[in-house]
């Protein structure tokens, strides 16, 4: 495997596998504020075969795969190729079932962790009768350790691709993380950014010991407060969870046909 150094660098591969006119498909999408940590810390790796690039961002026991080629086909014939000596996990990001590119990754010995579908609702969301609370507050960095743990103990690493500290700490300078916190105990917080007209709600967290008592609430209406000008807001949500899917829809959001299966090639022992 050898280090990804530039997005320069991939756009060249897209330009590459592209120009051989023999199809394309592909999971990367690139994301400038993401992928560039990835790139910077040394974690993401390409490998390149016939009519094939693959792309694999390390984590501490996983790979995440990212493919950009000409057919499944080329995919597979890389992908048998690869040292398991690591859990391996694909995104397959589709409208509909996704049913063709879930087969094929069934053919190379992955099979299904988890699915999760994206959920919507268009117009201005927040309501005149809202206002900021005043428990709800810009997070600091000194709140970098305890949202660290959160994500590491109440999240699933595997399918909702957790923030790097330097992720963390960029949303802080950036004011798009939100908390609110209780004699020095960690209530709930919420991550969200917006780009252009379109809000994206990124991680929504409330503490088992505070449910109940409109903390999420009232992060929700803090963060939509501050993008009142967002036409669009948007946010995946993992299908098996039910009591999350009804509080979207309190708020109006409706599920849309496009969803990610998220599947794993698990290690060789």
């Amino acid at each position: 495997m050898h280090k990804v150094q530039s997005y320069e660098q991939i756009q060249e591969f897209i330009v590459r596998i592209r120009s051989l006119r023999s199809g394309f498909v592909t999971n990367f999408y690139w994301d400038e504020k993401r992928h560039p940590y990835w790139i910077g810390s040394g974690t993401f790796f390409f490998i390149e075969g016939e009519g094939c690039i693959l792309l694999l961002h390390q984590n501490i026991s996983f790979y995440n795969l990212y493919y950009i080629a000409t057919s499944f086909e080329s995919v597979s014939s890389q992908v048998n190729m690869l040292p398991v000596d690591s859990d391996i996990i694909v995104d397959i990001v589709c409208r509909g079932d996704g049913i063709k590119e879930r087969n094929a990754f069934h053919d190379m010995d992955f099979i299904d962790y988890c699915h999760l579908y994206r959920m919507s609702h268009v117009g201005q969301m927040a309501q005149e009768d809202w206002w900021e609370d005043a428990n709800v507050k810009y997070a600091s960095p000194k709140d970098i350790t305890i949202i660290r743990k959160v994500f590491q103990d109440e999240f699933d690493p595997l399918c909702e691709q957790l923030p790097s500290d330097k992720e963390i700490q960029d949303f802080i300078e950036r004011n798009q993380l939100f908390i609110i916190k209780e004699n020095g105990n960690l209530c709930g917080f919420l991550i969200s950014e917006q780009d252009g007209v379109t809000w994206y709600l990124r991680y929504w967290y409330t503490s088992p010991d505070y449910r109940n008592r409109g903390i999420g609430a009232k992060l929700l209406k803090t963060s939509l407060i501050h993008s009142i000008d967002s036409k669009r807001q948007i946010f995946w949500v993992i299908s098996e969870n039910e009591n999350a899917i009804k509080r979207y829809e309190h708020y109006g959001f409706k599920r849309e046909n496009m969803n990610d299966f998220v599947m794993i090639k698990k290690k060789t022992n």
